[in-house]
């Protein structure tokens, strides 16, 4: 064997077992979550005054799929051997007198200083203004909270589990009200090497090849334990 290919066969096992290592955390931690979401119906006076029955709730689906990815997310941080997991036994805080809710809040000792990290969690940031300014604003409370609880400086802002990147027209808009907002590349990388038991591609690969399917199926109604039978409505299901 020539000492030019020893290099490049190590590359590739450790290619390989970091691809069979990070597909097998998501098959354990990631795939049930989501596996045993179920839909919802959703009732609608629009549809019965049309003589139509309910149909399959992709809003509720939607939405709880978010909820089970945060639950996911704070799992990784929790297993990173380079982050510590501040919500582990609770995730609630007090600010002016109201308890919230706290997504994610970390911290990444190799980042300097003991870097902390408090993140909402959201699929979707294509907010109205008004919605806009009350998130950025319950941010912003809950940074000053956690930063004068725990004497530290706490960085923020939200992250979007489902993509790779920041679209440049979201972060624009986001930079410009002062709020940050975070893709699954960045929050890996703060990571560190082997901090994230899965690399972007396996990630976003897993949400293609295994979760697609499934999720596939419960905007249609039909519970991952059940087989599909997509039916085909007409038109009125816009209404």
């Amino acid at each position: 064997m020539s000492l030019e290919y020893v290099p490049f066969l190590l590359t590739t096992l450790i290619m390989s077992s970091s691809t069979e290592y990070g597909a097998k955390y998501l098959e354990e931690t990631l795939l049930p979550l989501i596996e045993s979401i179920k839909p919802k119906t959703t009732e609608s006076f629009i549809l019965e005054a049309c003589g139509l029955g309910s149909r399959p709730s992709t809003q509720s689906v939607s939405i709880t799929i978010g909820t089970r990815l945060e639950k996911f997310w704070n799992k990784v941080f929790s297993d990173s051997p380079h982050c510590r997991n501040h919500i582990e036994h609770s995730d609630r805080v007090d600010v002016n007198g109201r308890t919230r809710q706290i997504d994610h809040y970390f911290s990444v000792p190799d980042l300097g200083a003991d870097t902390h990290l408090y993140l909402e969690s959201k699929c979707n940031v294509n907010f109205d203004t008004e919605k806009i300014r009350a998130s950025n604003e319950k941010i912003q409370q809950i940074t000053e909270t956690l930063s004068n609880r725990d004497d530290r400086e706490v960085q923020s802002g939200y992250f979007v589990p489902v993509l790779r990147k920041i679209p440049t027209n979201i972060a624009r808009e986001y930079e410009a009200l002062g709020v940050g907002v975070f893709d699954v590349e960045d929050v890996i990388s703060w990571m560190g090497i082997d901090g994230c038991p899965f690399t972007p591609d396996e990630y976003f690969a897993f949400f293609k090849e295994r979760l697609a399917p499934v999720i596939d199926n419960l905007m249609n109604g039909v519970p991952a334990n059940k087989p599909a039978h997509r039916v085909l409505h007409g038109s009125l299901d816009l209404l």
